[in-house]
């Protein structure tokens, strides 16, 4: 097997994925588009931008308009692959027109290849689903507040100063349509609920003994049922793709490590040539790089955390230190090994509440949906989510979903009834051989 086979076998998979609306990218990508990046060549470093705007809208289910400008598209795939961590600077400080580093994005789509498993999210989140799906989240979520400064005052429409009743209209506003999403929310539990009790026992499934709306629908019209089948064949036709390209991907990182190999040696005779810039690195010696100004006060702020970092290391020691001296001077007044106790008590208690928590409480992912009546419910579970499955699909049922939540909720009051007796038993041990302190308990509301 050669490279060129492996990276046409990658090729193959990407052309077949396709958007929400059916349609497929409008770059031709082909072997020897990989085999001019590596030798970065300039005329293929247009169609790599192209490409990877693409592939990380298709990603991150974006569903804005698309971006026509080319400046646009290259500004939206800096700011992704920079939040998903890529630290090759040489990538940020490529020209915003396209014209130079096809080489560097050929290693950025490879980096994305392996780190975020590009192609595994893409086929995941663009199959074909039969069931009836719901979304599931049992993660405690919180959104940071943050209070509105003179800049967003001066940015708003309203001033300061607005009126009472323009607020109370936007707070009916959003109830109004909570209320329209809610009702529009029971109407489809009603017709599922409908589907699948009227379908039961229809279905050959071991697991579920009724179908689905898809199910029903296609049964219903059988137009629908012959795109479904095209759809199907084409999706098959991507896993098979899939598969041959896993069959020869260790060729294509075999072949990387020559293109990054090149890389390396490019980046060393730019140092050899200015070998000012090993341990002081100068943005200008760059006349790709249009924006300067940027890096450098990346640099700078990258040097304060450092220093942040070891002034929050030595402030920690210095805390450790005081509360070690606490602790040996309260060994004085009471036992020292009580203390020790009372404090893994706590610890084993508040560890045992969290692993419960993260083994029960803590789902997500899509749930599917299923009708059981009058009987004991055999939830079809699937394999737990690993890093390249990311949705799981289990069996949801109200009455055991609810007396579940219910069961957890009073464990949960148990438990913190008895973290906070424990507490209070501790705090009342260390205050009798406290003199002069008065402890104000909280007002209560």
């Amino acid at each position: 097997m050669t490279i060129k086979e492996a990276i046409a076998a990658l090729c193959k998979v990407l052309v077949g994925i396709r958007g929400r609306d059916g349609a497929a990218i409008a770059v031709n990508i082909s072997p020897e588009m990989f085999r001019k990046a590596k030798f970065n060549r300039n005329e293929v470093t247009t169609e790599f931008w192209k490409l990877l705007h693409w592939l990380l809208k298709l990603v991150n289910v974006d569903r804005s308009s698309e971006v026509l400008e080319l400046a646009d598209q290259i500004k939206y795939v800096k700011a992704v692959v920079c939040y998903y961590g890529y630290g090759f600077m040489d990538f940020y400080q490529l020209p915003m027109d396209g014209s130079l580093g096809s080489r560097d994005l050929i290693l950025a789509f490879s980096w994305l290849l392996q780190r975020i498993h590009l192609l595994e999210q893409l086929l995941n989140l663009h199959r074909l689903q039969v069931e009836d799906v719901a979304s599931l989240c049992m993660c405690k979520q919180t959104l940071p507040l943050r209070p509105m400064e003179g800049s967003d005052l001066q940015e708003s429409s309203h001033p300061v100063e607005m009126d009472v009743r323009y607020l109370q209209s936007l707070h009916g506003k959003l109830r109004f349509r909570r209320r329209n999403l809610y009702s529009a929310q029971q109407e489809r539990c009603s017709a599922l609920y409908k589907i699948h009790l009227y379908t039961k026992g229809c279905s050959s499934s071991q697991s579920f003994d009724h179908l689905s709306a898809t199910e029903a629908r296609l049964i219903q019209d059988h137009q629908q049922c012959t795109e479904f089948v095209q759809l199907l064949e084409h999706e098959n036709i991507q896993l098979e793709a899939y598969l041959e390209w896993k069959r020869l991907e260790p060729i294509y990182w075999q072949w990387m490590e020559s293109v990054l190999s090149a890389k390396l040696q490019d980046t060393q005779e730019v140092l050899n040539v200015n070998f000012t810039t090993v341990t002081a690195p100068s943005f200008n010696q760059r006349e790709n790089c249009k924006e300067p100004d940027a890096f450098r006060k990346t640099n700078k702020l990258y040097t304060e955390l450092l220093k942040l970092q070891s002034e929050i290391q030595d402030r920690k020691l210095v805390k450790d230190e005081r509360i070690k001296e606490q602790e040996r001077s309260m060994g004085d007044h009471m036992g020292w090994h009580e203390a020790v106790f009372l404090t893994c008590n706590l610890e084993q208690k508040l560890a045992a509440v969290q692993a419960r928590m993260s083994q029960e409480r803590r789902r997500y992912g899509q749930v599917r949906l299923a009708l059981r009546i009058n009987s004991t419910p055999t939830p079809f579970r699937s394999k737990p989510p690993t890093a390249q499955q990311h949705i799981s699909s289990v069996s949801l049922t109200a009455t055991e979903m609810i007396s579940q939540l219910e069961a957890e909720a009073t464990l949960l009051k148990k438990e913190l009834q008895e973290l906070q007796q424990l507490s209070k038993e501790g705090l009342g041990e260390i205050l009798e051989h406290l003199d002069g302190v008065i402890c104000i308990p909280p007002t209560q509301r």
